[in-house]
């Protein structure tokens, strides 16, 4: 498996702090989230498109560049929706450095990307050295300090930066670093290969399949909206989540997004438009129920009235650790790592008076430490005694880590994705699942 170097977490006694877990599990935990989940995975809208029609396109896509040794793509039981491309085989992935072929620098965020079988857009582009052609093959390495300064225009020298692949220079440099009032956009180095193993196809999202990692389509599956009913999707952007209730819908009942970020708002939008049963607002989902008697229309704008909805989606805001691959984490914001509990104890709240008796919730996050995954769902079950934990069907992580505050019948009922287990291929997720007592 790839895994570039030891990462820049810093301090061990830190990072066990901000992963809450001993010093004896700690490795692991950081080795695999250096790595690459090597399956790609799409959801395809079954309200537009049959997942077989979208298979036969995906798979000439797919001949199209890597002919007789194309990866396959394959379903998955209990997730009809599902398509899944499998990692290239050893004799296709074998990238070297060419010494005779110009470099162009990325930052982590977008090596991470490339990594997963991304292109390179532009905005991702540190330095590229001068001369560098249209259609020419070039050397991508990231830069794992983020010292490289942007623009540079010279070969970036530095023992901490890694080769990811090389790739088809689409613009030049003066497209990218023009130091205009407007960033530019598009793609600027089309990948041929990489280190991973991951098909370098880009992302070939559209109205009929979405690119998206597995645990976030179980999530919500395990919510398992209904047609006809209520839902609200407390923290919705960037709006997958919300368009794959709709579709379990039929696109059928109320649903509500909320994210209290304009721009994110704006950006789920285009991903709503051909909907019919979806309303987003920009609105801060602690303060999302109405105490005023007279907000009678109680679907037309938040704040909401208590007990409004059937199923309540709260997929947190969280520290994010669960995302793979990391090649660099900053240890000096574990302040702000640990400040994630207090809002999601504080939407939780929310959450259980917005839903009705009898209701269902699903808590999640992407990361893996405990603080913001077992321990919010002891202090839930301790908080609210109208709740109990529910199993977390369909299964494709392993259970939940055991806790003084939670049994083991309890942790079961949990689904954790991790770096042990049969699933442990996908970027590190957490799902809950409750419901609330009948009245």
């Amino acid at each position: 498996m790839f895994h570039p170097k030891t990462p820049f977490w810093g301090n061990p006694l830190i990072e066990g702090e901000i992963l809450n877990v001993n010093s004896a599990s700690l490795a692991p935990i950081l080795e695999w989230l250096c790595h690459t989940p090597k399956v790609t995975t799409y959801r395809v809208n079954t309200l537009s498109c049959s997942v077989d029609t979208f298979r036969k396109k995906l798979e000439e896509k797919i001949a199209a560049r890597y002919g007789q040794k194309s990866p396959k793509v394959y379903g998955l039981p209990n997730l009809p929706e599902v398509l899944c491309i499998e990692p290239l085989s050893m004799q296709l992935n074998k990238p070297s450095i060419d010494p005779t072929l110009k470099e162009i620098v990325v930052d982590t965020s977008c090596g991470a990307a490339l990594l997963r079988g991304a292109h390179i857009y532009a905005p991702g582009v540190l330095a590229m050295e001068s001369n560098a052609q249209l259609q020419e093959n070039v050397n991508v390495y990231a830069d794992l300090t983020g010292k490289c300064k942007r623009g540079t225009i010279t070969r970036y020298e530095s023992p901490e930066k890694i080769f990811l692949g090389t790739g088809k220079v689409l613009m030049q440099r003066y497209q990218l670093f023009n130091n205009s009032d407007k960033p530019p956009t598009g793609v600027a180095v089309e990948m041929q290969t990489n280190v991973s193993g991951v098909p370098s196809l880009g992302d070939l999202s559209s109205e009929e399949a979405l690119l998206q990692n597995l645990p976030s389509i179980v999530c919500v599956r395990v919510l398992n909206p209904q047609s006809g009913e209520c839902i609200l999707d407390m923290c919705a952007a960037p709006g997958n989540k919300t368009s794959h209730i709709i579709e379990l819908m039929g696109d059928n009942g109320i649903v509500v997004a909320l994210d209290n970020s304009a721009s994110r708002v704006r950006s789920m939008l285009p991903k709503f438009k051909h909907y019919k049963s979806v309303t987003a607002h920009v609105f801060d989902s602690t303060r999302a129920v109405a105490f005023d008697a007279t907000h009678t229309d109680k679907f037309s704008r938040p704040p909401f009235p208590s007990a409004s909805f059937d199923r309540i989606l709260l997929d947190a805001p969280c520290s994010g650790l669960g995302n793979r691959p990391q090649l660099s984490c900053n240890i000096k914001h574990v302040k702000v790592l640990q400040s994630y509990p207090n809002i999601q104890r504080r939407l939780f709240g929310q959450a259980v008076q917005l839903l009705r008796p009898g209701g269902i919730l699903v808590y999640s996050t992407c990361t893996v430490t405990e603080t913001e995954c077992e321990c919010m769902v002891a202090w839930a079950l301790k908080k609210f005694s109208n709740l109990r934990l529910v199993d977390a069907t369909p299964r494709w992580g392993g259970p939940g880590l055991p806790l003084p505050d939670l049994d083991a019948s309890q942790s079961q009922l949990l689904q954790r994705f991790g770096p042990s287990g049969e699933n442990a291929d996908t970027v590190g997720f957490f799902i809950s699942k409750f419901q609330k007592d009948s009245e």
